[in-house]
């Protein structure tokens, strides 16, 4: 690759600004570790959160470089560096990476695009850069060049989903419900059709009939607009009353959580897994325990649910184009976050931010 001695990366400062920065010095490697050409970053809702100050990520600071669904090629490589990777290979970067506790980050892990100040080195340690560090004991996992690196930035969402569903006591008969076609409700969507799902049910609002078209391209067998369908009703009479094996929120609204033990069959799964930025919820508890309901947190993949998504993007016939959503450039941060933000005249299932290295 070419020699380049500046790059741009864009700032989060955590009070709900941003600014582009075009004087940062391109890494040199740290010991052990690398430098990755960033392709591509996927954005999600919890970027909105993170512009905004919140920190719902151990050891976030502000400000710093975001971007955390991160897809790129490897620039440089120390010489001591035992990633498993060469220069000019692609890649998935996992975003949790063993590192010493310190005062201000007693874990013994960091997250790129969170935990990294702008005094760490050169200070690029998010996807929102150009060119970014990668520390040793980072997990790289090579990708296919047969598909566009923003496509495949879908890597990161999926390897979540992969994580939740390994709970899951999956069957040949499953009935799977989705609540909330963002892009994680959709990953999760064609996830469950990839597993042989029996019945796969998506439900939104009126304000997601884009997406809720999308749900149907990628396989579900019913999509339920619950601004004028009663979802208990419907999905009682789907199911013949026994109601759903699994139901998912990944939904912003606060009801979701509650209306979930309403939707699931008795001795069911529930994955929580929709953000609703620290609101309260309102969940009674008696369903749960007298229905005999499992409930499991959505967080974050494993090392070994990102090797499988990776895994599975490289067999190329994972519906990747469906759920590209719209690409945005470095300068084009407010129109990703309008998508995000649902404030955007033009609807998308997903945000993408590409760096177009020469």
């Amino acid at each position: 690759m070419g020699k380049v001695e500046n790059c741009s990366a864009v700032i989060f400062n955590g009070d709900g600004t941003w600014e582009r920065k075009d004087n940062f010095l391109v890494p040199k490697a740290p010991e052990g570790g690398a430098v990755l050409a960033v392709e591509a970053v996927g954005l999600c809702h919890s970027d909105v959160a993170q512009l905004n100050g919140q920190k719902h990520v151990p050891g976030e600071v502000s400000p710093t470089v975001p971007g955390h669904e991160i897809v790129g090629r490897v620039h440089a490589l120390d010489s001591h560096a035992e990633l498993g990777v060469e220069v000019g290979d692609r890649v998935a970067v996992n975003i949790v990476v063993p590192t010493e506790p310190s005062e201000l980050n007693p874990f013994g892990f960091s997250c790129y695009g969170y935990s990294f100040s702008l005094d760490n080195a050169e200070g690029l340690w998010g996807g929102y850069g150009e060119y970014m560090s990668i520390l040793p004991g980072t997990q790289l996992e090579p990708l296919t060049n047969d598909l566009p690196a923003e496509e495949l930035t879908i890597f990161e969402p999926l390897s979540n989903v992969i994580a939740w569903t390994s709970r899951i006591r999956w069957h040949e008969k499953m009935k799977v419900v989705i609540q909330g076609p963002g892009h994680m409700g959709l990953t999760f969507a064609a996830m469950a059709k990839e597993m042989g799902t029996e019945k796969l049910i998506v439900t939104g609002t009126s304000e997601d009939k884009h997406r809720l078209s999308i749900a149907e391209k990628i396989g579900a067998d019913f999509i339920v607009d619950v601004s004028n369908e009663d979802p208990i009703a419907t999905i009682s009479e789907l199911t013949n009353g026994i109601m759903a094996d699994l139901v998912v929120d990944l939904s912003s609204a606060p009801q979701v959580p509650g209306l979930c033990l309403d939707l699931v069959r008795y001795g069911g799964d529930v994955i929580w897994a929709g953000l609703k930025d620290r609101q309260a919820v309102p969940v009674v508890t008696d369903t749960a325990v007298m229905r005999g309901i499992t409930i499991h947190g959505g967080a974050g993949g494993t090392n070994k649910s990102l090797k499988k998504a990776v895994e599975i993007l490289n067999t190329k016939n994972f519906p990747t184009s469906l759920l590209l959503g719209e690409v945005f450039r470095m300068d084009e941060i407010d129109d990703a976050m309008a998508v995000l933000n649902r404030t955007s005249k033009d609807d998308a299932v997903r945000a993408v931010l590409s760096h177009n290295h020469k």
